[in-house]
């Protein structure tokens, strides 16, 4: 939909996204005189939105408090659209934050211990996002992150019909599970930790994983290829962490942490500079460090100001020579002609 609707009480002031299933907007709710974020779906979720599959994890998510997604406050119905009103924690996407900058280790660490806390209280619920990547993830003015996306979570195995159209939105594409491409109606927490460790992975490395490669190609190169170790792409890049963020990356979901109490343990010897016993990651779509990679880039990380001066002092020296042996060339001449012509001047003396 290209505008929203018009209901009572409600200002629409900015659109924030573009979910899968409809728009996420900023506006007032003039009797509270408060900010609320609004998703807004069109007429076919409005039909019978209390018998609609479509809206159960919608209603599910209004009966637990998780730190990740907004309280969701009231469901609105007109008849061109259903909106869910929720709570607005005032929060800035991340991709928008950074601006093309990366977090450091210190920064993902510790967001990935927020995220974890999170998706351990969706899963504790019967539920996972299913949707997580940097575009569908905020950080509240309390620096706290944030998925106000509500129509990107799902039902885990069991636990309650997840709609038939459901989809993924193309920007999570890359991020995804392999598993919700292959089997999506045996995807449960799992693939929220899939998708956690190469969505860290990209705001440590700043590159989108598998990059610009062709969507029908991606689901394929996430069982057959790895993305590079991110210490290959920083050197100062804990090798501890990337070990963290294989495991939760392994292709097989049995193989990825067997839950996040688990991956939470990590995460803290992390955090207090302990490095966890991990095993080989193999089978992981990020590859573990390349030794020669990464001392090439060490090389050219730890070049000091002074190695920097001299390499340009060098640089131009490089420059000048060819100047230097013109005009030292173009000096002989002239030697030589005056000397030429001081001969011919005394041979003409009388």
């Amino acid at each position: 939909m290209e505008s929203h609707p018009d209901i009572e009480g409600l200002v629409f002031r900015q659109r924030l996204a573009r979910p899968g299933r409809g728009e996420l907007w900023r506006a007032e709710q003039t009797a509270l005189e408060r900010d609320v974020l609004v998703a807004v779906f069109g007429a076919e979720m409005g039909e019978n939105p209390e018998g609609d599959r479509r809206f159960a994890v919608i209603r599910a998510l209004a009966q637990i408090k998780s730190v990740l997604v907004p309280e969701v406050i009231d469901v609105l119905r007109t008849p061109e659209a259903a909106c869910v009103v929720l709570e607005d924690p005032h929060a800035q996407g991340i991709v928008e934050l950074l601006a093309g900058r990366r977090l450091d280790a210190g920064q993902i660490v510790r967001l990935a211990m927020r995220l974890a806390e999170g998706l351990a209280e969706l899963h504790g619920a019967g539920m996972f996002y299913a949707g997580l990547c940097p575009r569908a993830l905020y950080v509240s003015e309390d620096s706290e992150p944030v998925l106000p996306d509500v129509s990107l979570a799902r039902f885990e195995p069991g636990r309650g019909a997840n709609p038939p159209d459901w989809a993924l939105p193309p920007a999570a594409r890359p991020y995804a599970a392999p598993e919700l491409a292959s089997a999506p109606e045996t995807a449960d927490t799992r693939a929220d930790m899939f998708a956690l460790g190469l969505t860290l992975y990209a705001l440590g490395t700043g590159q989108v994983p598998f990059g610009a490669i062709a969507p029908e190609a991606l689901d394929e190169a996430k069982l057959s290829r790895a993305v590079p170790s991110p210490c290959d792409i920083s050197p100062n890049f804990p090798a501890a962490l990337a070990a963290v963020l294989a495991r939760l990356t392994m292709r097989d979901p049995a193989a990825r942490y067997a839950d996040w109490d688990e991956a939470l343990f990590d995460l803290h010897q992390l955090a207090a500079g302990v490095s966890p016993d991990l095993p080989d990651p193999e089978g992981s779509v990020i590859a573990p460090p390349d030794p020669e990679a990464r001392a090439r880039a060490g090389r050219t990380i730890r070049l000091s100001t002074a190695d920097l001066r001299a390499f340009r002092r060098e640089l131009a020296a490089r420059h000048r020579r060819p100047s230097c042996l013109l005009a030292a060339l173009a000096t002989l001449a002239l030697l030589a002609t005056l000397a030429l012509a001081v001969y011919v001047f005394l041979l003409l003396l009388p």
